[in-house]
């Protein structure tokens, strides 16, 4: 394998990797997927960067990054199923 081809393994492995517990970590992913093919559709894509205590920190890829549209989609589509979903949920932000 090229010194590309195991930079960019290493690149997608670590973009990949969300800090914080793994249990809400993975409670996240699991109301990140309900709603993914809906931003996937508008060829975007929504990153779990953390969990830190209540707090949950996403990134927006893709055509999603400097999408106007994307604060919309944080407060009016993610942030109530968050809250739905997951008791322990404080707050959202993105990167």
């Amino acid at each position: 394998m090229s010194w590309l081809g195991r930079w960019l393994g290493r690149v997608a492995a670590a973009e990949g990797e969300a800090r914080g517990d793994p249990v809400r970590v993975a409670q996240v992913r699991g109301v990140l997927a309900a709603i993914e093919p809906q931003v996937a559709a508008d060829g975007g894509r929504i990153e779990l960067v953390s969990v830190e205590g209540g707090w949950i920190h996403v990134r927006f890829l893709g055509a999603c990054a400097h999408c106007h549209s994307s604060d919309q989609t944080l407060r009016a589509v993610l942030e109530p199923r968050l809250r739905a979903k997951l008791p322990w949920f404080q707050g959202l932000r993105a990167s």
